[in-house]
């Protein structure tokens, strides 16, 4: 260890009753660069899980994308698109669809709005896994002639509020075909299902809305004919699925085009990505306090140790050895509290990630816990920033302190 450091310890650490406080107040900044750090990986790693949970759960109950035409106009020719996904180098599967907004129906009293979509039984699991997220019943669309009714799946959480459960009988009704009667007025059509399963996926919006049936059921309700009003499919690189789904509109003939997974949940992860970057520029100033600490503290030092000083500048040292005395002192309490701090929050961001003890609103967040995700470029940025804005604090007392001459320092000695 050279002269420098060796002072430099000495000065911060000092057990002299009459300067005993340069102590303490070197302990309160490191203190607030480690609040800082462990702060920015805590909040820095739960913006990270929220957004790939997000991700993660939207990709697995919903398709990478979907083939449409403008206007909303129906799909005579789905067959022929979905062969034509499936031929497509990278494409997984295609399923054709229906969707349309209802209210669904148990009993007396008991009636919840809906998203009802109608899904090709056959093809559905090869575009999203809602089939692999079923709690009670099955996934079984598929009507047989000894079924009364055509069958429906249902988000666990709509399922709880109707008060259903896998056997009984449901009603649905939609706008979409309601008469209107000089008389009457409007008049619903009502359609009966019976209720399949129940499914789980984690997220709110589809566990508390969504309702599954086969395509012929929604097609035979809405009598809309043998149409679709999409194709959905899935493909192996999610990063790549509009030039995949553009490829296919170019193949075929008509008004197509391509709606991806991330332009449908675009201002949900817009909104993320802005709260990340808000959140981080509010966590840096914390580290910005902190350095003002670090600024206060070396002052202190330079103004307790002006005799030592000027000592040492009389017995030949230069400047520049005085100034990198007190550029370690600012490296060794922003080296120290950020080291801290990183540990700590490492480790308050894994004991969060196991155990899940915070729990989330869902019909605010999609989601009912609060996940986490550590990612090594973000820890390396939060280290490196906290590690630079303590060097930066310590050029005003380190040029102050090296500045003195003999004379000056010892003056009033």
């Amino acid at each position: 260890m050279n002269l420098e450091w060796k002072i430099a310890l000495r000065y911060l650490g000092s057990k002299r009753r009459r300067r005993g406080l340069i102590s303490v107040i070197g302990l309160i900044a490191i203190g607030g660069v480690f609040v800082g750090v462990a702060a920015l990986v805590i909040v820095m790693s739960v913006m990270n899980g929220l957004q790939d949970d997000l991700r993660e759960k939207i990709l697995t109950n919903t398709p990478h994308l979907l083939i449409q035409k403008y206007n909303s106009e129906p799909i005579a020719e789905y067959r022929a698109v979905a062969q034509e996904l499936r031929s497509t180098p990278g494409v997984v599967g295609a399923s054709p669809f229906i969707y349309t907004e209802g209210i669904i129906g148990h009993g007396r009293g008991r009636n919840e709005g809906a998203v009802i979509r109608g899904v090709d039984p056959g093809h559905e699991s090869e575009v999203a896994d809602t089939h692999e997220q079923v709690i009670s019943g099955d996934w079984d669309l598929e009507q047989s002639p000894d079924d009364p009714y055509p069958k429906v799946v249902l988000g666990y959480l709509l399922a709880d509020r109707l008060g259903a459960f896998p056997g009984d009988t449901l009603t649905l009704t939609t706008p979409e075909v309601a008469s209107v009667s000089p008389l009457h007025g409007t008049i619903p059509k009502l359609q009966k299902f019976e209720l399949a399963g129940t499914f789980k996926s984690g997220l709110f919006e589809y566990d508390s809305k969504f309702v599954y049936v086969s395509l012929v059921a929604l097609q035979d309700y809405l009598q809309t004919g043998d149409i679709a009003y999409g194709v959905a499919a899935r493909v192996d690189d999610v990063w790549d699925a509009r030039d995949t789904g553009e490829d296919v509109v170019k193949r075929i003939d008509g008004p197509f085009y391509v709606t991806t997974w991330i332009e449908l949940n675009q201002p949900l992860f817009s909104a993320l990505k802005l709260e990340k970057k808000a959140m981080f520029v509010i966590l840096v100033l914390i580290v910005l306090v902190a350095a003002f600490n670090i600024i206060s503290t070396l002052t202190m030092i330079v103004m307790d140790k002006t005799k030592e000083i000027g000592i040492l500048r009389s017995m030949g040292m230069q400047g520049n050895a005085i100034r990198r005395i007190f550029v370690y002192q600012g490296a060794l309490i922003g080296g120290v509290g950020t080291a801290l701090g990183c540990v700590a929050g490492l480790v308050a961001a894994l004991l969060l990630a196991r155990y899940r003890f915070i729990s989330l609103p869902g019909e605010v967040y999609f989601i009912d816990t609060l996940p986490v995700s550590i990612e090594p470029l973000n820890i390396a940025v939060i280290v490196g920033s906290s590690l630079l804005i303590s060097l930066a604090a310590t050029i005003y007392p380190a040029r102050q302190a090296a500045g003195m001459t003999p004379v000056d320092a010892i003056r009033y000695e």
